[in-house]
C-alpha cells in the first residue's frame, strides 16, 4: 500500500498548503460553545435547530457569527528582530527548522499591514505542508469541555492540555490576517547563529576613564555570558538593577560574547556603583536510580554553562554543607515534615501535593531500597532518601548559616511548611459546618498541563528580566496564600495569579480559584534565602520564559 501511504501524505501537504493560503477557520470548543449559547443552541441542539431549544436559531446569524473576520487563521506570523531576546526568538525558530517547517529571514526593512519590520525578522508562513505544527506552537490550544452527566463535571483531560512553545518561550511575535508579501528569503541553514549583538564604547569622562559594558537580563543568554566569563577569570560585576557589568577594561571579552552569543552590551558610567559577582557553587540533588526532574534541570543548567554537581541523600545528611555549596537546588525530593496540616497546594500525585503527605518524594525514588552489595562502588555514596529526621535539620542549618535553597514544586510547599513560613494552600475551601478549610476537589478545580499568565514582580531580584505578564506552565501545581505575618517573617510573593481567566493554552477547570494565588515566593532565613517555586518553571526544558526566575535566584544574595 505504500503508493496509497504516500499519495495521502501528499493530499495532506497540499491541503494544508491551500489552507494557508484562504480564510480558514480553526474549530475552537470554547468559541463554538460560546457563540451557540449566544444564538439560542443548547446542548443537544441537533442538526438544523432541532432539539435543546434551538428551534428559533438563525441559521444566517450563526455562520456570521462562526466566521468573524478577526477569528479566522493567520496567513502567516513575523517575529520582529528588534525584540528584546531575540536570541531565544532564534531558539524558538530551530525548534521549528527542526521539524521541517519553512521559515524565511527578511533581508531588509519593510512594512505589512502598516506596521514597519527590521531586517533580519523572521517569517513563519502558514502555507505550507506542516501548517497543523505551526498553528500549534503558534496559537494556544483550546481543549473541550465534555459533561457525561449535565450538571455534572466535565471529563478530564487524558493528559497535557496545552504547550505553546512561542508562549513558553516568551517569544514576540505577530499574527497576520491578510496576505502578505516582503524582502524575504528561506532560511536554509538548521541551527541558526543569533544575530550578533552590539558593543556601545561609552565616551571618555573629564577623567579620560569609561565606564563598564552592562548586559540586561532581559536576554536569557545573558546568563551564559556570566557563566562563561566567570569561568574565563574575568572580574564580573551587578548593578542595581541586576544587570551584569564587565569593566573597562574588558571590550574584547564583550565584543566577543556579543559576536558568538547575540547578547547586547550597553554601557555604564564610570562612577556607577556595582557588586563583585562570585562563581556560585551549586548542588543539585538527585537520587540513585535517577530523577527526570533532575534530569532536566542538569540538561538546562549545562546548556547555560552553570558549574554545578549533584548532590545526594548521604551527603545531604552528612552535613557541612556550608563548606561545599552556596546554592542548593532541589527540582523534588524534600520529604514532608513529620506533621499535618492544610499544606502549601494541590500538589500531583505521587510527588507530595498538599496536604497529602510526601508520597513518592519522600521514598527517594527507584533506588532506596537498593542494597550497597548490589551497587557498583563508585555509586554507592549515591544510595539512600533524604528523610525528614535527618536530611530536613541539615538543610535548616545550611541556610541558616548564609546559603541558598532553591525548591520547586512540593520540594517547595514541605520545606516551607518544615521552616514554619507563613505559606498554606491558596485552593481551599471553607470546611462545612464551620469545619477545617479542605483542598478544592477536582470535579471544581482541574489544570493539567497548560500555559496560563502571572504578574510578576521585576523589582524581585529573582525577576530582573522578566516581564511583568509571564506565560508560566502549569500542570495542577502548588499555589500558595501568603499568612498576615508573612512580613514579619521575611516572606515575598514574587508571582502570582492576578485574573479570574489566566487560562493562555490548554484547560483549567473551575480557574477562577486561581485568582489571588501565589506560584514565586521567597524568605530570608537566618543569614540564608529560600526560594520556593511552584509553577513549572523548568517544565522539560521548554518554558525558556520562567528560566530566569531559578538563575536570577542562583545569582540573589
Amino acid at each position: 500500500m505504500k503508493e496509497n501511504y504516500l499519495f495521502n501524505r501528499y493530499v495532506m501537504g497540499k491541503r494544508s498548503i491551500e489552507r494557508g493560503n484562504t480564510d480558514t477557520w480553526t474549530p475552537k470548543p470554547h468559541r463554538y460553545a460560546s457563540i451557540a449559547a449566544a444564538n439560542g443552541v443548547t446542548a443537544g441542539g441537533g442538526r438544523g435547530g432541532r432539539g435543546g431549544g434551538g428551534g428559533n436559531v438563525d441559521p444566517a446569524a450563526l455562520w456570521a457569527a462562526l466566521r468573524k473576520s478577526e477569528d479566522r487563521d493567520p496567513r502567516g506570523f513575523i517575529i520582529p528582530s528588534n525584540q528584546t531576546d531575540f536570541p531565544t526568538a532564534v531558539k524558538f525558530v530551530n525548534a521549528l527548522r527542526e521539524t521541517g517547517i519553512i521559515v524565511k529571514r527578511a533581508t531588509s526593512a519593510f512594512t505589512v499591514q502598516g506596521k514597519n519590520y527590521p531586517a533580519g525578522s523572521l517569517v513563519v508562513p502558514t502555507a505550507q505542508a506542516f501548517r497543523p505544527h505551526v498553528i500549534d506552537m503558534f496559537e494556544p490550544q483550546d481543549h473541550p469541555d465534555n459533561f457525561p452527566v449535565q450538571g455534572g463535571p466535565p471529563v478530564r483531560p487524558y493528559d497535557i492540555a496545552g504547550w505553546t512553545l512561542a508562549y513558553q518561550m516568551g517569544v514576540e511575535f505577530d499574527r497576520i490576517l491578510e496576505p502578505f508579501n516582503g524582502p524575504f528569503q528561506d532560511v536554509t541553514d538548521w541551527n541558526m547563529k543569533p544575530v550578533e549583538g552590539y558593543v556601545r564604547v561609552p565616551p571618555a569622562d573629564g577623567s579620560g576613564r569609561i565606564g563598564g559594558f552592562a548586559m540586561t537580563r532581559a536576554q536569557l543568554d545573558t546568563f551564559r555570558a556570566a557563566n562563561r566569563l566567570l569561568a574565563a577569570g574575568r572580574p564580573l560585576y551587578r548593578n542595581a538593577a541586576g544587570d551584569f557589568v564587565l569593566g573597562p577594561a574588558d571590550q574584547a571579552s564583550a565584543s566577543a560574547i556579543a559576536k558568538e552569543l547575540g547578547v547586547n552590551f550597553t554601557t555604564t558610567g564610570s562612577s556607577a556603583e556595582v557588586l563583585r559577582v562570585a562563581t556560585p557553587r551549586i548542588g543539585l540533588w538527585d537520587q540513585y536510580g535517577g530523577s527526570m526532574e533532575a534530569g532536566w534541570a542538569r540538561w538546562i543548567l549545562e546548556q547555560f554553562e552553570f558549574k554545578f554537581d549533584r548532590v545526594f541523600a548521604p551527603e545531604l545528611d552528612a552535613g557541612n554543607l556550608n563548606a561545599k555549596f552556596d546554592v542548593l537546588i532541589f527540582v523534588d525530593g524534600i520529604p514532608a515534615p513529620p506533621t499535618t496540616g492544610d499544606g502549601g497546594g494541590q500538589g500531583r500525585g505521587g510527588r507530595g501535593g498538599a496536604g497529602g503527605g510526601a508520597g513518592g518524594a519522600a521514598g527517594g525514588g527507584r533506588g532506596a531500597g537498593a542494597g550497597p552489595q548490589n551497587i557498583p562502588a563508585e555509586y554507592q555514596s549515591h544510595v539512600g532518601s533524604m528523610s525528614a529526621a535527618t536530611t530536613l535539620p541539615q538543610l535548616k542549618q545550611f541556610i541558616e548559616n548564609g546559603g541558598t535553597v532553591i525548591a520547586l514544586d512540593s520540594s517547595a510547599t514541605n520545606l516551607a511548611r518544615y521552616l514554619g513560613l507563613p505559606l498554606t494552600n491558596h485552593l481551599v475551601e471553607p470546611g462545612g459546618e464551620g469545619g477545617a478549610p479542605q483542598p478544592i476537589p477536582q470535579s471544581k478545580f482541574y489544570a493539567p498541563g497548560s500555559v496560563l499568565r502571572a504578574r510578576v514582580d521585576t523589582t524581585h531580584p529573582a525577576a530582573f528580566g522578566m516581564k511583568p505578564d509571564t506565560d508560566v506552565f502549569f500542570n495542577n501545581s502548588q499555589v500558595w496564600k501568603l499568612g498576615p505575618d508573612a512580613a514579619a517573617k521575611n516572606l515575598k510573593a514574587i508571582a502570582w495569579f492576578n485574573s479570574k481567566t489566566p487560562l493562555r493554552s490548554g484547560w483549567a477547570w473551575g480557574q477562577e480559584y486561581l485568582d489571588g494565588g501565589v506560584i514565586a515566593a521567597d524568605a530570608k532565613v537566618g543569614n540564608g534565602r529560600v526560594f520556593l517555586f511552584g509553577a513549572e518553571i523548568l517544565q522539560r526544558a521548554q518554558p525558556h520564559g520562567t528560566f530566569k526566575l531559578l538563575f536570577n535566584a542562583i545569582y540573589a544574595k
